[in-house]
């Protein structure tokens, strides 16, 4: 399963390269960045510091970045048993997918209009 989702994260990343390098790039470095902060998120829930707010992964998750954060959550087995957190986790999945096909429904709707 593990390995089924680092394919598919790496088929978005190549999937967006294909669409345009600037979304491309951005979807690298957004999820290279989630990937980050989750792990520096399970450090500090090790050593008992300073940690990241729940808010900044579900933004990061919004964004574009949940692709490498359900990765990281798996690979550092951080949050996977935190119920609530995963429920909103997903929720702001879903509506990254639905604004993603939004834009691009509006985008096609746009070319064929001029």
């Amino acid at each position: 399963m593990k390995l089924f989702r680092l394919i598919s994260c790496l088929a978005l990343i190549i999937a967006s390269f294909s669409l345009s390098s600037y979304l491309g790039y951005y979807v690298l470095f957004i999820n290279l960045i989630c990937a980050a902060v989750t792990w520096h998120d399970k450090r500090a829930a090790s050593k008992q510091t300073w940690r990241v707010k729940e808010r900044t992964l579900y933004i990061l998750a919004f964004i574009g970045a949940w692709p490498a954060g359900v990765l990281a959550q798996q690979y550092f087995r951080h949050k996977t048993q935190k119920t609530p957190f995963k429920w909103i986790y997903w929720v702001m999945i879903v509506l990254n997918i639905l604004l993603v096909i939004s834009m691009c429904y509006l985008q096609l709707r746009h070319t064929d209009i001029n």
